[in-house]
């Protein structure tokens, strides 16, 4: 397997930064790491809680029986904060280093193995002064 295939491979099927630390890019694949690390536990935490909320809510109306299938799926529809902002926050901040993670550690590949030199496109190494 080429250099290339297996750094996207580390970052895209075992973990964001994974490839940047197969290829000693320590401080990218840490950046990759905690930002990933950090948006899955805030995604996690908000979500536990309104299953928390909800079911909290659903027990203490079985406890009274009164509990309807109608006041049920009320509660289901309903959560224990106004919007998802956050949770879709953090959620695109997970699915963005995925995606940048396993591109970046694609190109890292390619470039570790001479096929992508540190040159610009289009720019060709000549001396100054040189015609073409």
């Amino acid at each position: 397997m080429k250099p290339a295939t297996k750094g996207a491979c580390l970052s895209g099927l075992v973990y964001p930064g994974t490839g940047q630390l197969f290829f000693g890019r320590i401080l990218t694949g840490l950046a990759f790491i905690s930002l990933t690390t950090i948006g899955l536990g805030v995604l996690i935490y908000r979500i536990a809680q309104r299953i928390y909320r909800a079911f909290d809510t659903v027990l203490e109306m079985l406890v009274n029986k009164s509990l309807t299938f109608q006041e049920f799926k009320e509660l289901l529809s309903q959560t224990g904060y106004s919007s998802w902002d956050l949770e879709l926050t953090s959620l695109i901040v997970v699915v963005v280093c995925w995606i940048v993670s396993i591109i970046h550690a694609y190109y890292m590949g390619n470039r570790k193995s001479g096929i992508i030199d540190n040159r610009m496109p289009g720019i060709e190494n000549r001396a100054p002064g040189d015609q073409k």
